[in-house]
């Protein structure tokens, strides 16, 4: 049996603000795989309060955007504790009472007050004890002998692309540039800035604030954090990490007092125009268009749109045509009762008939794919409100279903497809793991020897997919054994802006991978500025939009 990988932390004081840092202690020394023994404490007297020494400087404008930041900062904090709990409990963590071992160092801090390098009696101390791997969590940008001082390395955050963003502060560029993804990485530290060895890439949507972006930023990433240690820990390795390329942007350095007003002109421009348009009825409503064509042939803005009542929301079409008659099925979507059910339309060269419900639960019911096994259709919607991941038969196409099997339980999952693939069945999905209803940043897959089962077995690479970009589903295709998923693409602050069609081209319980094809952009009709499904039956071609409307 492999020996626990021995782990220390590198942090500013055994107290700490973080409840991230603390979390993870207590979770790395419940694994079977997992110890961290030690706190590398470094011992430094940090700068004062950087108002107080601007205006000592004479520096007023630098003294004024730094406590306008602050300001911005505070306030936005109040919102995010709707979030993140942790938030506004200004309270520190003990890790001391958790990690029992200690070394305090005197780092050697450059000129900038940003680099820190250590002694050789300080790093014989680390030496000494042999660890396995370093997790800094603390300041300081580390150079020198540290970077070798355990067996792998030290392993770091940085809160943001580095192939796009390098520098700080975290979360804030991607809210200013209006970016719809934010990224982090984890990285073994070597001399150059943000330019370490990437072990671990990730994403999540740009959220509305710098406070909040950081907030899902850190909470997302922790959780990956734990992922790649357990996966060193039982392979007593690091992942290989990506290799290099270019870097052509520039370093971003702490806003201006002018970018500081801008950040919040257009929050508070935004804000505005959300007042207005709730002031005066307007809601984001989705609407399905159809053409009787193969998923190739289809040109959107030929397309018919199914006719509804006013204010009425569709969305999430699948298509399926048995005994001569097609038909699609989507979410209905009620928003008076801020819930859905399934509906069914059949689709004929006059138009688009209503048939009525489908399916309706005392939860919320949307995305309603569609699959066959043994020459028999099944439907597999989503219902995270039930925490379940459900597979209902149909008994009687296209009205009558029953439920067949509960796939999986205790899962907050969004958007699930199945599908055959090189003799096995597959469940890609989109599971929550960190914030409320966070179902665009991770794609999961899991495998079975036939659909109707609740023993699906997980990924080898779980998540197979971080990114807001492409991971959640928007439908399936299958086409002359060729199989195409549809990736949902978020916007900055706009959920569903835009589809990508992205080819399989491997899948085992060990490898994913796939390619783009073509994107799907909402500029087929007037006056749209989203869609996210898109599916075929090789007869017919479906895909949904969205607009404003009044409610």
């Amino acid at each position: 049996m492999r020996n626990k990988l021995k782990i220390a932390l590198i942090v500013d004081d055994e107290h700490v603000w973080s409840h991230h840092i603390h979390e993870l202690a207590q979770w790395a020394n419940s694994t079977d795989c997992l110890d961290v023994t030690h706190l590398i404490i470094q011992d430094r007297s940090w700068p004062p309060d950087r108002i107080f020494l601007s205006l000592l400087r004479g520096r007023l404008i630098r003294a004024v955007t730094i406590a306008l930041g602050k300001a911005i900062n505070k306030l936005e904090s109040i919102d995010v504790a709707r979030v993140d709990p942790h938030m506004g409990r200004r309270r520190t963590y003990d890790l001391g009472k958790i990690v029992s071992g200690k070394i305090r160092v005197k780092p050697l801090v450059s000129k900038s007050g940003f680099v820190h390098r250590f002694s050789d009696q300080d790093l014989d101390k680390i030496r000494h004890e042999q660890f396995d791997l370093l997790i800094r969590c603390g300041k300081g940008i580390l150079k020198g002998g540290i970077l070798t001082s355990a067996r792998l390395g030290i392993v770091s955050f940085h809160h943001g692309d580095n192939r796009v963003i390098r520098g700080g502060p975290p979360g804030f560029w991607e809210v200013y540039y209006r970016q719809p993804r934010t990224g982090f990485i984890v990285q073994r530290l070597t001399e150059e800035l943000d330019g370490g060895g990437v072990i671990m890439r990730g994403y999540i949507p740009t959220q509305e604030t710098q406070a909040l972006n950081l907030t899902v930023l850190f909470n997302k990433s922790y959780h990956h954090l734990r992922t790649l240690l357990l996966q060193i820990g039982r392979t007593g390795q690091l992942p290989a990490a990506e290799a290099q390329t270019p870097f052509c942007g520039k370093l971003v350095v702490a806003p201006t007092l002018q970018q500081l007003t801008l950040y919040l002109s257009r929050y508070a421009a935004r804000s505005f125009v959300t007042r207005v348009r709730r002031a005066f009825g307007y809601e984001e409503r989705w609407g399905i268009c159809f053409a009787k064509t193969q998923w190739r042939g289809a040109v959107l803005w030929r397309g018919t749109r199914i006719q509804t009542a006013a204010g009425r929301s569709l969305a999430d079409p699948f298509v399926a045509t048995r005994d001569g008659r097609t038909c699609v099925f989507a979410e209905d979507f009620v928003p008076c009762k801020q819930k859905g059910h399934i509906s069914a339309f059949e689709l004929t060269d006059g138009g688009a008939r209503e048939l009525g419900v489908v399916l309706k639960e005392d939860f919320h019911l949307s995305f309603p794919y569609l699959f066959t096994f043994d020459g028999k259709l099944f439907m597999c919607p989503e219902s995270y409100e039930a925490k379940e991941i459900r597979i209902y038969e149909c008994m009687e196409f296209p009205l009558k279903w029953k439920l067949a099997v509960v796939a999986m339980k205790n899962v907050t999952a969004a958007d699930s497809m199945i599908f055959e693939k090189n003799g096995l069945w597959w469940l890609l999905t989109s599971i929550n793991r960190t914030e409320p209803r966070a179902f665009c940043a991770e794609l999961h897959l899991f495998w079975a020897s036939t659909p109707l089962t609740s023993e699906w077995q997980p990924h080898a690479c779980n998540p197979i997919l971080t990114d807001p970009q492409t991971a959640r589903n928007g439908g399936l295709l299958q086409d002359e054994g060729e199989i195409i998923r549809v990736g949902q693409c978020q916007g900055f602050r706009s959920y569903g802006a835009s589809a990508s069609l992205l080819r399989i081209t491997r899948i085992s319980p060990e490898e994913y991978a796939e390619e783009l094809i073509c994107r799907i952009t909402p500029e087929f009709m007037p006056a749209i500025h989203g869609t996210h499904t898109f599916h075929s039956d090789g007869v017919y071609s479906v895909w949904d939009f969205k607009k404003w409307a009044r409610a």
